[in-house]
C-alpha cells in the first residue's frame, strides 16, 4: 500500500482539504484504492464511448477532455492540470458510455482509483462527505454556470482573459488550437486576440 507521506499522496490530501477539513484517518481509507500511474503524451485515459470506471488525480502533466465530430473537428470540454481531479463523472454516475475521451497532452503522473470504491469510502465518513459536496458544488455547479454565462455573454477576448485568469501558465504548455477549441473560436481568431493583448 502507498504511504500517506508519499509526495503525490500529500498533494491529493492537500487538494481534498482545500474543500473541507478531512482527518488523516479518514483520508487514509483511500490509500488501498490508489495506484500511481505514469502517463505519456497522446495516451488516451478514457475513450469516447467507453463506460468510465475510474477517477484520476493529476499529480504532474495535463489531461484534456474532448470529443470529435463526424468531420474530425475536435471540441475541448476541459483541461485538467496538476492538482485537479479528472474523469467522466456523468458516465461513472449513470454507468453509461462517456460522451468524450480524456487524453494526456503532456507526460505526467496520475493517481487512479475505482470510482465506486472511492464513493463507498466517502459515504462512510462525514468529513469526506463534506469534501465531496463542496467539490461538486464548486466544480460542477459554480464552474459550469460561469462557463455557460461566459459563452453567452462574453466576447472571445473576454473569454480568453477569463481563461488566462484560471490557467495562467497553460498557453505555454499546450498547443494553441486546443485553447481555441476550448474557447469556441478558431486558432486564427485566438492568434489575433493574443496579438491585440
Amino acid at each position: 500500500m502507498i504511504s500517506f507521506d508519499h509526495p503525490h499522496i500529500q498533494l491529493f490530501y492537500q487538494y481534498i482539504n482545500s474543500f473541507a477539513p478531512v482527518s488523516q484517518a479518514s483520508f487514509e481509507e483511500f490509500l488501498p484504492l490508489i495506484s500511481i500511474k505514469k502517463v505519456q503524451k497522446n495516451e488516451m485515459i478514457i475513450f469516447r464511448g467507453q463506460t468510465a470506471r475510474k477517477i484520476y488525480f493529476v499529480c504532474k502533466g495535463i489531461l484534456v477532455s474532448q470529443w470529435e465530430d463526424d468531420e474530425a473537428n475536435v471540441y475541448v470540454k476541459n483541461f485538467f492540470i496538476e492538482g485537479s481531479l479528472a474523469g467522466s463523472t456523468v458516465s461513472m454516475l449513470t454507468n453509461t458510455p462517456s460522451g468524450f475521451g480524456i487524453e494526456c497532452v503532456a507526460d505526467g503522473i496520475i493517481l487512479e482509483m475505482n470510482y465506486q470504491r472511492y464513493k463507498e469510502v466517502i459515504y462512510g465518513h462525514e468529513d469526506l462527505k463534506n469534501y465531496y459536496i463542496s467539490n461538486l458544488e464548486k466544480n460542477w455547479i459554480i464552474e459550469n454556470e460561469r462557463r455557460q454565462i461566459s459563452f453567452a455573454a462574453e466576447s472571445a477576448t473576454e473569454r480568453y482573459i477569463s481563461f488566462l485568469n484560471r490557467y495562467p501558465k497553460l498557453p505555454q504548455r499546450v498547443p494553441q488550437w486546443l485553447i481555441a477549441s476550448y474557447l469556441g473560436i478558431t486558432p486564427t481568431q485566438l492568434s489575433r486576440i493574443r496579438k491585440s493583448l
